[in-house]
């Protein structure tokens, strides 16, 4: 949680992780880690912040095609007012494979050695090319191939119906709820409330968030698709949803960066002040 003093604009930031470690052909776990509270300081007599609420229901005999619940929304849980957005960032890890039988029954490579740089499966930021991750006491996997969202650039976050441009994430499929999510080619009629609007690499909320209010759901669940291909066995898959929360002061729209005019604006048009 990041608190700024009562003299500048409030800004929360919030990360929940999901891993999700991927083994074709056999089970599939699913891992879930707590919040990451960014900058902590002391709270204010009155504080802004809001909390990313994951209703998420582990299933570790999860099969291709399997369902797996994972509701996302966002819960004001500060003393004031707030809207949130969120950008949702996704990490992959592929393994290097041993395809010595020539007839695809590829398995993970195993090597005796570390790289001197193994890798932490809850920790992307350890995920690199040719980094090992230790399975067992001289038994190593090494990653052959990798994708990471940045976290610090909403361009690289996961665009709403937009095209799947890594292949490996062509086989996963975050199921959002999409009755209560609009864009550029889909905007709400008049009228309607309570939705999240995907611009630019976010999911903007369109209402102020009083406290102990709630968010619709944005995602319901996560699904890997019955036709992945065996080349990513044991592959590793985070989605990692970045979440602000801002105070209803005009100066959201500047920290935020929100284009004037634009359907963003026009949606906070007389709920900032």
């Amino acid at each position: 949680m990041k608190v700024i003093n009562q003299n500048k604009p409030f800004l929360a930031v919030f990360s929940l992780f999901l891993s999700l470690l991927l083994i074709v052909g056999s089970t599939y776990s699913w891992i879930t880690y707590s919040d990451e509270k960014i900058n902590p300081s002391k709270p204010n007599a009155k504080k802004l912040s809001a909390t990313i609420d994951e209703a998420f229901i582990p299933n570790l005999q999860w099969m291709p095609g399997k369902v797996t619940a994972n509701e996302l929304s966002v819960e004001n849980n500060g003393q004031m007012p707030a809207i949130v957005r969120i950008s949702l960032y996704e990490f992959f890890a592929q393994f290097e494979l041993d395809t010595a039988d020539g007839i695809g029954n590829g398995k993970r490579k195993v090597v005796n050695r570390s790289s001197g740089a193994d890798i932490q499966i809850e920790n992307a930021a350890t995920w690199a090319k040719g980094n090992t991750y230790k399975v067992a006491s001289g038994k190593y996997y090494t990653i052959s191939d990798i994708y990471k969202g940045d976290k610090t650039n909403p361009k690289t976050a996961y665009s709403y119906k937009g095209n799947r441009t890594v292949d490996g994430l062509k086989y996963v499929t975050i199921q959002f709820n999409d009755k209560d999510i609009y864009d550029i080619k889909n905007k709400p009629a008049s009228g309607i409330k309570n939705y999240w609007y995907f611009s630019d690499g976010y999911f903007y909320y369109s209402e102020v968030l009083k406290p102990k209010e709630k968010t619709k759901q944005l995602i319901r669940s996560v699904i890997l698709e019955k036709n992945v291909p065996n080349k990513y066995k044991g592959s590793l898959y985070q989605l990692i949803p970045v979440m602000d929360a801002h105070d209803i002061t005009k100066s959201l729209l500047g920290d935020w960066k929100v284009t004037s005019n634009s359907y963003v604006e026009t949606m906070y048009r007389g709920k900032v002040h």
